[in-house]
């Protein structure tokens, strides 16, 4: 079979990103947050003040744009797709999370410009939503204020005028903006219901006249040389329905112009006139989301795509590859010297100092990653964390301690998410999208288990993994529970009612033969490690469970996180109901259980918050989020061995340490090196 690639397929390549899946119909959401409002309102800030979160890694993530400081190159600063803003101090070496920084979660930070006082201004939108605006710093991005006339308009993209710098122009969904003081005030300057004067991706000032404008939209771009009382199609020589991502001037010549669009990159010598296609670029990379003049030669040029960074040393005339292939680039960032940043997706940011002849990744102090499963290997004397949705540049990362430093395990994992993490022996194992993948203890790199059953490979979805002594592997997938006995070279699938489709498992603390499944239709008991089961009780209805624990001090009561809140049960699952007592009936996702069995920790992934109980559950009070980027935290982790060590994870921000009141934070600025009483 051949895949023929159009345009017009190409064109709707657009950012995406992962939405959470929520378990509740709309009614019941509205409900619950009700409840959780009401409850968290009596409950009282009994945790102010008690502790704080710094963040600890691991280093990388998304980035969407990277500007740097007219007055002073060294200071840059670094946007991401979830509202969250990070600025350098030293050229790209180290980055800190500003705070509080950008207000607005949710938001994608595509578009950072710096004026020549040094005043910031962020354009955004919503990612699940058509709202966003422009937002404004005068302190170096530590606050913000949301810019009144342009507020709830989706900006995509952002200029200040070189001859000008109170004059800006913003590209929306619904039309082009502009403010002649400084982003005081904003008027609209193309007509609302034009068909063609929408979807504005990219816009650009000519540096000689701020009433010459160059815009581009979803389908091709546009001109206008009196301030937007009137526009001209500016395409001829483009291919139709070319999304025009970005418009660069040249720095020596301001009637040649660079357009880079899902069909290819082009070039204009006559101020927009006529469009020729630059070749010597493959068709595959052709999807060009940034481009770069160098500082000091006028024939360098840069095109970020999703295949790597290409450079030009003659003018556009010819192109070479000179990064890695796997890269996906949001952002070339170029600086007089050689200094040069990128921002990608995944791999965080990407320097080099000598105009692109070599690169190091650049990420100490940023980390963007969504970590799904934290799991303490105290044989290993180290921390592992899986990660969520970057199957290029995620995997498994590995620390000596919470505090890092992190460093990816090995390879094989590309093309993975990891949804699951698990020791056997020496060995870590990695429950993903598609099956069991275990780490060579010396290299640590990454196989693939075979998963056949029944003489048939299943590739399974793997949401859970118990690894029992001697060699046995109990695993929670899509296609069924599925155990091995001889360390996952064999797999049998016992019956399990029904389903399909298997959540989360439990052992004993006590019996390491008594296992607990989760389904969406019940739970299930198994007395012999997983051989046989029996189900023992149904599941809780339209709320699917995320995870099941058993408290260690009493292994018949279980607890179950679920979309409707946290779910307890005194008879090892055979019944159930519900835990009251401060934790709200919303998405309880996250859970953590001290090993004395009376302080446990469960986090809310859809409405936010991380609850403590030190009563084994019968009431809760909700914990402060001071030094958190986003309290809506998906898993925990706590160090079996230093119980006060409390990992919890978001989607945004990374992994973050819980510090009790009055200790040392240990962290030198963005620094995560870690003290070296704090190893495992």
């Amino acid at each position: 079979m051949t895949t023929t690639w159009v345009p017009e397929l190409l064109c709707e390549l657009r950012l995406t990103r992962y939405t959470s899946k929520l378990h509740m119909s709309p009614a019941a959401r509205k409900l619950a947050y009700i409840i959780a409002t009401v409850v968290l309102t009596l409950a009282g800030p009994a945790w102010a003040a008690a502790q704080t979160w710094i963040p600890v890694g691991p280093p990388g993530g998304d980035v969407r744009a990277l500007a740097s400081d007219p007055r002073d190159p060294r200071l840059i600063y670094l946007g991401t797709s979830d509202g969250l803003l990070y600025r350098s101090d030293d050229s790209g070496v180290h980055w800190r999370r500003l705070s509080p920084g950008f207000p607005r979660r949710g938001n994608s930070l595509d578009d950072i410009v710096v004026d020549a006082r040094g005043v910031v201004l962020v354009g955004y939108w919503e990612v699940r939503g058509n709202g966003g605006g422009v937002a404004r710093s005068t302190d170096g991005g530590n606050t913000f204020t949301l810019l009144k006339g342009i507020e709830g308009e989706s900006v995509r993209s952002l200029a200040i005028a070189p001859t000008s710098p109170q004059i800006l122009a913003a590209g929306t969904l619904s039309g082009v903006f502009r403010s002649v003081d400084g982003g005081q005030s904003w008027a609209r300057l193309t007509p609302p219901d034009h068909p063609d004067l929408r979807n504005f991706d990219s816009v650009a000032f000519d540096p000689r006249d701020p009433n010459l404008m160059y815009v581009g939209t979803w389908h091709l771009g546009w001109k206008t040389a009196d301030g937007g009382q009137t526009w001209m199609p500016m395409h001829t020589g483009m291919i139709d329905d070319s999304d025009v991502m970005t418009l660069t001037i040249d720095r020596w010549k301001p009637d040649v112009l660079y357009a880079t669009a899902c069909t290819g990159i082009y070039k204009s010598e006559d101020a927009a006139g006529r469009w020729s296609k630059i070749k010597g670029i493959p068709s595959s990379s052709r999807r060009t989301r940034a481009f770069a003049q160098s500082h000091d030669d006028q024939n360098r040029l840069f095109a970020g795509t999703t295949e790597g960074l290409w450079s030009s040393e003659d003018g556009a005339a010819t192109w070479r590859l000179i990064t890695q292939k796997n890269l996906i680039i949001n952002s070339v960032l170029t600086l007089p010297g050689g200094l040069m940043l990128l921002g990608t997706e995944g791999a965080g940011v990407v320097r080099s100092t000598d105009a692109g002849v070599t690169w190091t990744a650049s990420n100490d102090g940023f980390s963007e990653r969504f970590v799904s499963k934290v799991l303490f290997d105290r044989m290993g004397r180290r921390v592992l964390a899986g990660i969520w949705g970057d199957r290029k540049h995620g995997g498994v990362f590995a620390a000596p301690g919470p505090r890092g430093p992190w460093s990816r395990l090995g390879t094989g994992l590309e093309g993975r998410e990891v949804l699951s993490l698990a020791l056997l022996g020496g060995q870590a194992l990695a429950g993903t999208d598609d099956g069991v993948f275990v780490s060579d203890p010396e290299t640590g790199n990454w196989a693939r288990m075979s998963t056949v059953v029944d003489g048939v490979d299943v590739h399974p979805r793997v949401q859970d993994l118990l690894a029992l002594p001697p060699r046995n592997l109990v695993a929670a997938t899509s296609k069924g529970l599925l155990r091995s006995g001889d360390g996952g070279r064999t797999w049998v699938r016992p019956p399990l009612g029904i389903t399909d489709d298997v959540a989360a498992l439990a052992v004993s603390p006590n019996d390491i033969d008594v296992l607990v499944a989760a389904t969406g239709l019940g739970f299930f008991r198994s007395t012999d490690g997983g051989q046989s089961w029996a189900q023992v009780s149904k599941g809780f209805g339209e709320f699917d469970p995320h995870a099941v624990a058993f408290m260690p001090s009493d292994d018949r009561v279980l607890l179950a996180t679920t979309g409707g809140g946290l779910y307890r049960s005194n008879d090892q699952g055979a019944t159930w109901a519900r835990v009251t007592g401060g934790i709200p009936y919303t998405d309880i996702t996250g859970l953590a259980i001290h090993p004395d069995g009376h302080t446990i920790y469960a986090s809310d992934f859809t409405w936010g918050g991380i609850f403590r109980s030190v009563d084994a559950g019968k009431s809760w009070e909700r914990l402060p989020t001071d030094g958190l980027a986003s309290d809506r935290v998906w898993t925990l982790g706590l160090d079996p061995a230093a119980p006060e060590r409390l990992l919890v994870a978001s989607p945004t921000g990374g992994l973050h340490l819980m510090i009790p009141a009055g200790a040392a934070t240990g962290a030198a600025g963005s620094r995560y090196a870690p003290p070296p009483a704090e190893r495992l």
